[in-house]
């Protein structure tokens, strides 16, 4: 992977999915510099609408949370002013690029360009058909990710930015060594490239103390290994 002068590991909690009308409520940045600097940034958002019921059941934040909160107006500029020149890291880049962007079109901000560090993207070409873990979600969630690099004791109640963002760091992290060829940890293919027979990916489930992968295809396989 390339070297970068200084990366910047973002998260945004939002109202929706729709950048055009949903609102960013939450951001969490950190820096990390070449140079060894480290700083951060962290604010609430008003979005100055209800939030979904959906929303305050994912992040726990609720219209009380956010009622004091400064407006994006008030923000925006010192977010970008934060990101700068360095390079955003984020699992899912594209999706808290489209809300960054569209806040700072609002209020006449250079946008940011449409590069950066996609750690999904990463988790794809390196684990094409990464298992399953029980509370995973998803193969390349970065919940699922957090499983598998045995994170889980730390960051399992992950749901904010701020906790997202130190997951992330550390996922990154674990996936420059693999790619690099620094970790020690060795993955039968199964797990990483999926069912042998159809190509599927596979679950990860515990049975009688034995972690056993099991296709997800389970109508037309019944590919079931032990690892």
């Amino acid at each position: 992977m390339a070297i970068y002068d200084r990366l910047v590991f973002v998260d945004v909690e939002t109202t929706g999915l729709d950048a055009r009308r949903d609102r960013i409520i939450e951001v969490f940045m950190l820096s990390l510099s070449r140079s060894g600097e480290v700083a951060e940034y962290e604010t609430l958002i008003n979005p100055q609408r209800p939030l979904p019921k959906e929303i305050t059941e994912i992040t726990g934040l609720t219209d009380a949370d956010l009622k004091d909160a400064p407006v994006e107006a008030e923000v925006a500029p010192a977010i970008r002013e934060f990101i700068g020149l360095g390079t955003p890291v984020a699992h899912n880049l594209q999706f808290d690029l489209r809300f960054l962007n569209a806040m700072f079109r609002r209020h006449s901000l250079l946008e940011l360009g449409g590069g950066g560090i996609d750690t999904l993207t990463i988790s794809r070409e390196l684990f094409p058909k990464l298992a399953i873990y029980p509370g995973g979600g998803g193969s390349h969630r970065l919940s699922n990710l957090m499983y598998h690099f045995h994170l889980e004791e730390a960051y399992a109640n992950a749901h904010r930015a701020r906790e997202d963002v130190m997951l992330l760091v550390e996922v990154f992290r674990h996936l420059q060594d693999y790619a690099s060829g620094r970790s020690a940890a060795a993955y039968p293919e199964p797990l990483i490239y999926g069912c042998p027979t159809c190509g599927s990916a596979l679950y990860v489930v515990e049975e009688e103390g034995e972690r056993v992968l099991v296709c997800k295809n389970q109508s037309g396989c019944e590919v079931r290994l032990v690892v």
